[in-house]
């Protein structure tokens, strides 16, 4: 089939092919007009025309599948499903081996008492709302958020983007992800015998009451292969630390098996038709390798394996840079890749499985590059783009190489597009030139070029937002990864690119560093441009960002081309700020921080709506006012703005 983009695209448009699934001829003949399709159906067709012919192709496909799972399914034949009984257990050795199968990954686990407490109740924190397990099950598709029942039937028809009538998706898939379970089984281990027995308990009723209450392709928890992939890793693990508490003939091995067979073959089904982003890739190659490895007596082991393998050596370093930052721009995603990474490279070490050099260096090279960005107080790292609440397994697991003291210099990621400078007192700016996210959609991606992040110690000062919510509230979607929401210029209220849908860009900026120097008596200067509004305004956007010793900073932003604008300079601040002559004083320092800014009319902002302004997402799901230094200009271009911050 050869389909160009207009075709695809003009009304009335009309198309067959060939298409061969499990045996099944079929041919396929397509005919709409995009103008008459409902506006979620049209938005979906432009996203897929706009990557080119591949991508439409592999969306075609895995849409193709799911017309026949969802006919199978209705017919009572579900070939890429097993359900696993009692007499099934005695074959698989991770069922019967006497001791763990897994190896060990670093902890940092809690101290709190309260929370085991907690989790053998079954009540668990999600993004700041409560849930609770209940034994009917109804818990597993109860929306924490809203208190809405999602809908149980098959998975591809649910609808799950914003203006759903239940919720925020991603909150609903938290609790099934099933990694509580794993905690629980782990804060269990160091208490006493009768806490183990209960929590032995505890993790089986869930795992169980999971399975039952998610019959395979049925529900929301199986439309996306990331939640099945990580689902799997969270229960082998829980499982596998109370190994020696489970006896053979508890029901839990079965649901186990079920739950490992039916996820793992999904996984593979879909990710051979379509890839997906890269952490849902990695993801995906993980699990397949860990229930290859763990179920090896399965017809399907080494299917999954070479899959596993072809997945994680092949498609997911390709979103690596070489200077350790990834292709998708945001700090908690490659904090994610990299605890799998960790995860599937402990796991093949631990079964003295070959490992491709690639891998390994791929690995460190992403915790060489986040250990430049972690705090030097506490190690966190700043909350930069999307995917900070992203876990492998678990909040309290992490890879990632011991912090260096930070000595004052510049450190600049030329392939990532980033740059520090690290002051003498402690401070520290990450200054943010690189590109919009990963091609071809920028799923990801947040329109924040030349953003700056600023910290003191282990206070922020000028912060990025975060992301709030990804499928939620469409209006805070779009602004919370707006150029608004970030520390940069926006021109007559436009965003450096153009947000096509929640979790799509077009018109993606161009980047450019233009200059760096660091002189012997510690002057640091870094200028960069971005051409994001050039096509539509006719407008380029230069940052200059310098430091001087001992503590002072000075962000110059130049704005070129010609014509009557509206310019907005935004600073959103991690810190109160007080009025003083000449500019503000920023609480909460051992030396008072002097901010100041010339070139347009200051004005403080916090939880505004009209327009939406001066808010901050520290978790996913949750949004709390923050101060944000609103300075606008309207007038003719070339413009600047000058802003100096320093300790007196």
């Amino acid at each position: 089939m050869h389909l160009t983009k207009a075709e695809w695209t003009e009304p009335c448009s009309q198309f067959s092919f060939p298409l061969i699934l499990y045996g099944v001829s079929l041919r396929v003949t397509l005919s709409f007009n995009p103008d008459a399709l409902p506006q979620r159906l049209a938005s979906s067709v432009k996203a897929l025309a706009a990557p080119g012919r591949l991508e439409w192709w592999s969306h075609a496909r895995e849409r193709a599948l799911f017309s026949l799972l969802h006919l199978r399914q209705g017919l009572g034949r579900q070939s890429l499903h097993r359900q696993f009984s009692a007499q099934d257990v005695p074959r698989y050795s991770f069922c019967t081996s006497p001791s763990p199968l897994l190896p060990s990954l670093p902890w940092h686990l809690p101290a709190d008492d309260g929370q085991l407490d907690a989790l053998l109740k079954g009540v668990v924190t999600v993004f700041g709302y409560s849930w609770a397990w209940a034994p009917d099950g109804s818990c597993w598709h109860r929306a924490p958020d809203t208190g809405a029942l999602w809908p149980r039937r098959f998975f591809a028809d649910i609808p799950v983007h914003a203006g759903n009538p239940c919720g925020d998706i991603r909150i609903a898939w938290e609790p099934s992800r099933l990694q509580h379970l794993v905690l629980l089984a782990l804060l269990a281990q160091q208490a006493d015998p009768a806490v183990r027995t209960s929590a032995v308990a505890a993790v089986e009723a869930q795992l169980v009451s999971w399975v039952e209450a998610n019959p395979f392709l049925t529900g929301i928890h199986y439309i996306s292969p990331t939640e099945c992939a990580l689902r799997l890793l969270a229960v082998c693990h829980a499982v596998d630390a109370l190994r020696p508490l489970v006896p053979s003939s508890a029901p839990l091995w079965p649901a186990l098996l079920t739950l490992m067979f039916g996820h793992a073959e999904l996984i593979r089904k879909r990710l051979s038709l379509r890839l997906t982003t890269p952490h849902d890739t990695l993801a995906a190659a993980v699990a397949l390798i860990y229930a290859g490895s763990l179920l090896p007596e399965l017809d399907m082991a080494e299917r999954w394996l070479a899959f596993g393998h072809y997945l994680l050596e092949e498609e997911t370093p390709r979103h690596i840079s070489h200077d350790g930052g990834s292709q998708e721009q945001g700090m908690g995603y490659l904090q994610f890749c990299t605890d799998l990474y960790g995860m599937v490279l402990s796991l093949l070490d631990h079964r003295q499985a070959p490992v491709p050099e690639k891998i390994r260096q791929v690995f460190a090279r992403i915790r060489d590059f986040l250990s430049e960005f972690r705090n030097s107080t506490d190690g966190s790292l700043p909350r930069i783009g999307e995917g900070e609440d992203e876990h492998a397994l678990s909040p309290y697991m992490h890879f990632g190489r011991p912090h260096k003291p930070d000595a004052p210099a510049l450190t600049t990621f030329h392939l990532s597009g980033y740059s520090i400078i690290r002051g003498r007192m402690d401070d520290k700016v990450i200054f943010d030139h690189g590109a919009l996210g990963m091609a071809p959609r920028f799923a990801h991606g947040h329109a924040d070029a030349l953003s700056l992040f600023f910290q003191v110690g282990a206070r922020d000062v000028l912060i990025d937002p975060g992301t709030y919510t990804c499928t939620g509230n469409e209006e805070w979607r779009r602004y919370f990864r707006s150029t608004r929401a970030h520390n940069t210029v926006t021109i007559d209220g436009l965003d450096q690119a153009v947000q096509d849908g929640p979790l799509a860009w077009s018109l993606p900026f161009e980047t450019r560093l233009v200059y760096k120097d660091e002189t012997p008596e510690g002057k640091i200067t870094v200028i960069a441009r971005h051409y994001g509004y050039k096509e539509r305004l006719g407008v380029t956007h230069l940052r200059g960002v310098s430091y001087e010793p001992p503590g002072s900073w000075m962000i110059w932003d130049w704005l070129t081309g010609t014509g009557t604008h509206h310019v907005e300079l935004n600073w959103h601040l991690g810190c109160r700020p007080i009025p003083v002559d000449g500019g503000y004083r920023l609480e909460g320092f051992d030396h008072p921080l002097l901010l100041t800014i010339e070139g347009g009319a200051s004005t403080l902002c916090e939880g505004s709506v009209q327009p939406v302004g001066g808010w901050a997402s520290k978790r996913y799901g949750s949004k709390d006012p923050i101060t944000t230094l609103r300075v606008d200009y309207t007038g003719s271009i070339p413009h600047e703005f000058m802003t100096r911050l320093r300790f007196v």
